[in-house]
C-alpha cells in the first residue's frame, strides 16, 4: 500500500470522528507527492508483533516497564533522491489511549492494570499517544540514490497501576508515514 493511500485512509478515519459533530459534512484530506514508497513492518504489510511474556512481579508499581520488543518500519520501492536526502515522518494514533499516552489492553478477559507503551527507538523515549491526533514517532531518512530506508521502534508493557493481574495483553495502533 503506498504512503499516499495510507495517509488517505488515516485522514478519512480521523475525519469520521469529527463528522458526528458537523452534521451533513464529510471532510476528505490527502496529499499528492512525487514519492511513492511501500511500507512494511518487520517485513510484512500485515504485521503482528509478538512480545515476550513477562512476570507480573516486573510490573508491581505504577510506571514500571518490562519486555521491550523491537520492530522495524521499513520503506521500500521509493523513488531514489538524486541528491541530498528525503525525510519521512512516522505518525502513530491510538483509538482509546490511556491517560499515560499508551495503548490500552484490548484482550478480552486479559491482564488488568497494564498497557502497551510505544518507544521511538529501541531503548528510546515513549511516544505519547492521544486518541484525537497522531503523535510523531520519528523520522525515517532516505539517502541520495537509495530506494529503501528503515527505523527501529519498540513496544513494551507498562504498569498503569499497582494491581496488575496476569492474562493476555493486546493492543493496536494506526500508523502512517508522511513525506516531508
Amino acid at each position: 500500500m503506498s504512503v499516499q493511500l495510507k495517509l488517505f485512509i488515516f485522514s478519512f478515519a480521523t475525519s469520521l470522528a469529527g463528522a458526528a459533530a458537523a452534521a451533513n459534512t464529510i471532510t476528505f484530506n490527502g496529499e499528492v507527492t512525487d514519492q511513492t514508497c511501500q511500507v512494511e513492518i518487520n517485513g510484512s504489510s500485515a504485521p503482528v508483533v509478538i512480545l515476550d511474556s513477562v512476570p507480573v512481579s516486573a510490573l508491581s508499581a505504577p510506571g514500571m516497564v518490562a519486555g521491550a520488543t523491537p520492530f522495524t518500519l521499513k520503506l521500500t520501492n521509493c523513488v531514489a533522491p538524486a541528491t541530498g536526502s528525503e525525510s519521512f515522518q512516522a505518525l502513530f494514533q491510538a483509538v482509546n489511549a490511556t491517560s499515560n499516552g499508551n495503548l490500552p489492553n484490548a484482550a478480552a478477559g486479559g491482564a488488568q492494570g497494564v498497557s502497551l507503551q510505544l518507544l521511538d527507538a529501541v531503548g528510546g523515549n515513549p511516544v505519547r499517544l492521544t486518541s484525537g491526533s497522531p503523535a510523531k514517532g520519528g523520522s525515517i531518512v532516505l539517502q541520495s540514490g537509495q530506494t529503501s530506508a528503515s527505523r527501529d521502534f519498540a513496544i513494551q508493557y507498562y504498569s498503569e497501576s499497582a494491581a496488575v493481574s496476569t492474562g493476555m495483553v493486546s493492543g493496536s495502533v494506526t500508523y502512517t508515514v508522511r513525506y516531508e
